[in-house]
């Protein structure tokens, strides 16, 4: 079925088997590697705030209200540093949304990369730096504004992800895969932004099928001057030489449990202007490394009989009652890997924490889930290691 479209945009920014959790010896030793909360800090804020960024060496929170579009930052007790927000068209303004969530730089300032160039403001919105791409130049990378979709700085420039949904070619045309770029260098000292690293010659993506870009979107991590990627929908872990021309050096399967993957549409059949995700089927959302471990986050999709359920017309009533359903019986997983791609353990993300989170000096920080029957005015974010 078609999902309503209120709710169809607030799913899209936030998709070739079933997997068995692996029974090695070497596995079943570690299995009680499990998420532990260790500390949490109150944030006292009437609004919504997603995570972005956590610097505990400055000992200091960075979070966006998408409601006022707005950057909030604190500190480790709780207390409102800064806050700011821009106007789209502003002159000192980066556009109308971040490509990925804002990061603390070294001077403690807050850098912000969007389609329209590279910005540093500190935590009360003055422009520090700016490198900006003349408009008619910029290129339309899809936008995401919380801790899903980090940047990470590397030597002197920034990486992050760069996907374009729409260009040269759509999504029903085999040329789209050809040509699809997941990342991005960006130089702050220039504004340049270089695309590169191709789609895997083996992923699914390259089955001659019609797949949503959304689904295309990848998660990254630098491990040992390495880079680890794990894109969208394709249940692979790829790792790469970190410098041109980014050699592949392996490509592992990974062991995600009672995950459904979505082999795409007939090309024939798929519209190319239509903008559609399907909940039914699994998709990785993050890939961190934590110490000696990888962490990633995803979710299994539905059963066949739920999928099926899925597809039909329901009244709005019907699928918000559906939907609610299926939150609450496929819940978001998370896997612990060592650096090699062996799987350690799986199991479902712990109710009190979100699926917002960061991976910072050997511990994980998560967004707390918000109260569903009470109207809170803080929020909580926790400290969390694997132990």
């Amino acid at each position: 079925m078609k999902l309503p479209f209120g709710l169809l945009i607030l799913l899209i920014p936030f998709i070739f088997f079933a997997c068995k959790p692996s029974t090695t010896s070497e596995t079943s030793e570690i299995l009680d590697l499990k998420l532990e909360i260790k500390d949490s800090i109150r944030v006292d804020y009437i609004g919504m705030l997603n995570l972005m960024d956590v610097n505990p060496e400055f000992e200091k929170i960075l979070f966006f209200d998408p409601q006022n579009m707005k950057f909030v930052s604190t500190d480790f007790d709780g207390n409102i540093l800064g806050e700011f927000s821009k106007d789209r068209d502003a002159p000192d303004g980066f556009g109308f949304y971040p490509m990925a969530a804002g990061r603390f730089n070294a001077s403690q300032n807050i850098q912000v990369v969007s389609m329209f160039g590279i910005y540093e403001y500190d935590l009360n919105g003055n422009l520090l730096t700016s490198k900006k791409i003349p408009r008619d130049e910029a290129k339309s990378f899809s936008g995401r504004a919380d801790a899903k979709r980090e940047i990470q700085f590397v030597k002197d420039k920034i990486l992050l992800s760069g996907t374009i949904g729409r260009g040269e070619y759509n999504k029903t045309q085999p040329e789209f895969y050809d040509t699809f770029l997941q990342l991005v260098w960006a130089d702050p000292q220039t504004g340049s932004f270089e695309q590169f690293l191709a789609l895997d010659s083996a992923s699914i993506f390259q089955n001659n099928m019609s797949h949503e870009p959304s689904t295309l979107s990848p998660t990254f991590e630098i491990v040992n001057d390495k880079l680890y990627v794990i894109t969208g929908i394709d249940p692979f872990l790829n790792i790469y030489e970190l410098d041109s021309p980014y050699t592949k050096l392996q490509r592992i399967p990974l062991e995600l449990t009672d995950y459904k993957l979505n082999t795409g549409e007939d090309p024939k059949k798929a519209d190319p202007r239509a903008i559609s995700y399907d909940p039914s089927y699994g998709i990785t959302h993050k890939l961190v490394k934590v110490g000696n471990k990888l962490v990633i986050m995803y979710e299994t999709g539905y059963s066949e009989e739920d999928a099926i359920r899925s597809r039909e017309n329901m009244s709005q009533s019907e699928w918000e009652e559906f939907y609610s359903r299926m939150k609450d019986t496929y819940k978001m997983r998370y896997q612990i890997l060592d650096l090699e791609g062996n799987m350690l353990n799986d199991a479902i993300i712990p109710d009190e924490l979100s699926d917002l989170f960061v991976s910072r000096e050997g511990s994980l920080w998560f967004m707390g889930k918000p109260n569903p029957d009470v109207e809170e005015d803080f929020y909580t974010l926790y400290k969390v290691g694997i132990n």
